[in-house]
Formats: structure tokens, C-alpha cells, sequence
């Protein structure tokens, strides 16, 4: 009778204590999604700001190109020959090709870039949104587990009566059951069935339970 008392208080003790013990592996899975979308956001940032840096490096180039240009059209005014005259030209001519792919490299880049800006605008409003969500949730988690505490510490007043009077080697094997056989270590008998297993029990069997 003491171990039937005592397994129906450990059902109540383990129904809290699975509550508490949710509560952490909850919280590891949500913040586990929330880096991944924290890591989706970082990678989207980092894609933009290498992009900016190839874009600048883009603009920087056409510049030295145009300044290049200005003093190689000046040198033509100043040329004494028609080979050296020639030669600037070409060599005119080479900077501007370097500067018009220069330039398509940098128009490409600006689409590139508006693309990833709106991929961070996007990643930036929903990291935002998963991080509300588990503030909320870490206030109502906090939440539960206090109150799931305060439920365990009032049930488990009494517990250490119902263990008087039980021998060792019965609870080391109800523990060893109760576990093992999710929270159902023992069961009575009503008439001749068992209500752990609903089965009939043969009389050589009543008469060895009435016997205790």
C-alpha cells in the first residue's frame, strides 16, 4: 500500500520534473534556429560589404583610369614625332578599354548589390522578428519553470514518510522499475485482475500476493 501511495506521488513528481527538464531542450532547439537565421543574416551582410568593397575598387580604377587619359592627352600636345604621337595614342586607347571594362564590372556590381540590399533588409526584419519571438519565449519559460519548481517543492512534501517502513531491497527495485517502466512499478489487484496489465491472476498467485 506505501509503494502504491508512493508511485502515484512519484507520477506527480515526474510529470513536473519532465515540464523542468523540457524547458532547457526547448530553449537549446530555438536558439540553435535562431542562429541559424542569425548566420543567414551575417553571410548576407558579409556578401554585401564584399561587394561594396569590388564596387569601390571599381570606381577607384575608372578614376586612375580618366586621370591617366587627361595627362596622356595632354603629352599628345607636346609629342615632337609622328611615332611618338602614334604611340600615345595607343596607348590612349589601351587605358580606355581597361576603363570600359572597369566600368561594366562596376555597373554589374551595382545590380549585385541592390539585389544583396534588399537580401539583408529581408534577413535583418526576420532575425528581428525571431529575436521577439524568443525573448517572449524565454519570459514564459522562465515563467513555467518557476511555477513548475513551486509545484515540485509542494508535492514532494511528505515523500520521506511514505519511504518509512518500506525494506531497501523493495525500493531499489521499485526505482530500478518505476524508471524502466515509465512511472509503473507496482499494481494492485481488484478481484482477480491485475491493473497494471489488466491480465486475470491464477489463485496460486492471489493467495501468494494476500500472503504479502
Amino acid at each position: 500500500r506505501k509503494l502504491l501511495a508512493l508511485q502515484q506521488l512519484d507520477q506527480r513528481i515526474a510529470k513536473i520534473r519532465r515540464d523542468l527538464d523540457a524547458v532547457p531542450a526547448e530553449t537549446s532547439r530555438r536558439e540553435r534556429a535562431l542562429d541559424t537565421v542569425r548566420q543567414h543574416h551575417e553571410t548576407a551582410v558579409q556578401a554585401l560589404q564584399q561587394k561594396e568593397v569590388a564596387a569601390r575598387t571599381a570606381d577607384a580604377s575608372i578614376a586612375a583610369s580618366d586621370e591617366e587619359i587627361k595627362k596622356l592627352e595632354v603629352r599628345l600636345n607636346t609629342v615632337r614625332n609622328n611615332a611618338e604621337y602614334q604611340a600615345t595614342l595607343l596607348q590612349i586607347e589601351s587605358v580606355r578599354e581597361d576603363r570600359n571594362k572597369q566600368e561594366e564590372i562596376g555597373l554589374g556590381l551595382i545590380e549585385e548589390i541592390e539585389q544583396l540590399r534588399s537580401s539583408v533588409a529581408e534577413s535583418a526584419e526576420k532575425l528581428a522578428e525571431e529575436e521577439k519571438t524568443h525573448s517572449e519565449y524565454l519570459a514564459k519559460a522562465r515563467k513555467l519553470e518557476g511555477e513548475r519548481q513551486a509545484q515540485l517543492d509542494e508535492v514532494s512534501v511528505g515523500r520521506d514518510e511514505l519511504l518509512a517502513g518500506i525494506p531497501q531491497d523493495l525500493m531499489v527495485r521499485y526505482e530500478r522499475m518505476f524508471e524502466a517502466r515509465d512511472g509503473l512499478a507496482v499494481a494492485a489487484v481488484e478481484g482477480n485482475i491485475c491493473t497494471g496489465c489488466y491480465t486475470s491472476i491464477p489463485p496460486n498467485l492471489q493467495v501468494k500476493l494476500q500472503a504479502g
